[in-house]
């Protein structure tokens, strides 16, 4: 009988930032707009490496009578580790990714590394099912009916696979002793679900989803980030300003900030630039006990509105933030609002902008008090954010999919 010899959860903690002690003191969110989950029971989540979770299958290779494996995978986000498969050791190794949206091979050889990428986009949301092939030599990747990738192996793999080691699978990640350079942002931010693992039992996946519910996923999605009421993501705000950093030091430079959510709790931090000394120049917060959406200017209230009626109807919000020569000017919805921005105050965020060690929060503040609960989309300088490209993270949080309900484009 063929068996599966053990299944670990290996604890990560590469480009994390979880703070043990807020996780257990945050006052509870207060709800606005209750909806249903749906994290399903039978689709496993492979995002979690960056909270420490990667599930491992390990099995005999004198067990096995194949190595071909099949499963049904959803994603939203362009980069990831799908799985990685090696054995006897991580010279001798296999990686399924997505890189740029696309599917792509990499494997170990005794000439050095090989990167494939080809095939069809699909970071799309869309169930695609893939099949993984070992034939005369070679891997082959097909999603859907169409092959999509194939890769020769090299005459180390194919030693290995007639040797008495160990075949070991990674699910959504590696472990984090990995010599192996990827080259890619590991978590994937997707779903899996109908999966068979080279024809082996792999029962411990689905008694793992019934008794974990971090390691589900929502039975459907839809495009932006999910905070889940704790912690928050950080980035460099030389990075996040990209080509228009250069910019800082004209007369007539401009900050544009875009921001469309829809919320689960009417609280908590959307937007904070922060200098190195972590003090908040610049914060854009939804306050509950005054139910109302402030902005501050270096600590002090600049700007104030009673939240809209709609805020907690379930509807999308869209908010614009922009700092120009003498102004500052907020708009939400089809209400705008300009104030006069003193020169000392506009050189002031110029300054901290271009500072090395700034940086730029959404959905919380540096320490993950006052988070925000809900769907999140923000764009900088008119480009998206990536969230893949955070300093600092918060695990809980989803990159690239929110709960349907939340979808932001149904809410207009």
């Amino acid at each position: 009988m063929f068996a599966l010899k053990r299944f670990v959860v290996a604890l990560l903690t590469l480009g994390i930032w979880v703070h043990p002690t807020l996780e257990r003191t945050l006052e509870p969110s207060p709800e606005c707009n209750s909806f249903v989950e749906s994290r399903s029971s039978h689709l496993l989540y492979t995002g979690n490496s960056s909270v420490g979770n990667v599930p491992i299958l390990e099995y005999n290779v004198t067990e096995l009578t194949s190595f071909d494996s099949e499963f049904e995978l959803r994603t939203l986000d362009p980069e990831g580790v799908i799985f990685f498969g090696d054995i006897g050791g991580q010279q001798n190794y296999f990686l399924l990714a997505v890189i740029q949206g696309n599917l792509s091979i990499q494997t170990s050889r005794g000439d050095g590394q090989v990167l494939v990428t080809s095939g069809p986009k699909i970071s799309d949301g869309e169930w695609k099912k893939i099949a993984v092939m070992k034939h005369e030599g070679a891997v082959a990747v097909r999603v859907g009916s169409e092959t999509a990738v194939t890769v020769q192996q090299s005459a180390e793999s194919q030693r290995a696979e007639i040797g008495n080691g160990m075949l070991r699978i990674f699910i959504g990640g590696l472990l984090p002793d990995s010599g192996v350079t990827l080259g890619l942002n590991p978590p994937l931010d997707g779903c899996m679900r109908s999966w068979d693992w080279v024809r082996q039992d792999s029962s411990i996946l689905e008694r793992t989803l019934q008794d974990s519910k971090v390691q589900r996923c929502w039975e459907h999605i839809a495009p932006g980030s999910y905070f889940t009421g704790v912690g928050s993501v950080g980035f460099s705000s030389l990075a996040l300003l990209g080509n228009s950093s250069a910019e800082l030091d004209g007369a007539d430079w401009t900050l544009s900030v875009e921001l469309a959510l829809r919320t689960v709790s009417a609280r908590g931090f959307l937007f904070i630039l922060v200098d190195t000394q972590n003090d908040y120049i610049l914060s854009l917060k939804l306050n509950h006990p005054s139910q109302e959406l402030m902005l501050h200017l270096r600590g002090t209230l600049f700007w104030s509105r009673s939240y809209p009626q709609t805020l907690c109807s379930g509807e999308s919000q869209f908010l614009q933030l922009q700092v120009r020569p003498g102004q500052l000017v907020i708009g939400m919805g089809v209400t705008k609002a300009t104030m006069r921005l003193t020169d000392g105050d506009y050189e002031l965020l110029k300054r901290v902008l271009s500072q090395p060690g700034s940086r730029v929060y959404l959905g919380g503040g540096p320490a993950g008090l006052s988070s925000f609960h809900g769907c999140l989309q923000a764009k900088i300088q008119g480009v998206n954010v990536d969230l893949d490209l955070a300093e600092v993270k918060h695990g809980d949080v989803r990159p690239h999919s929110c709960p349907a309900a939340l979808d932001i484009r149904d809410g207009k």
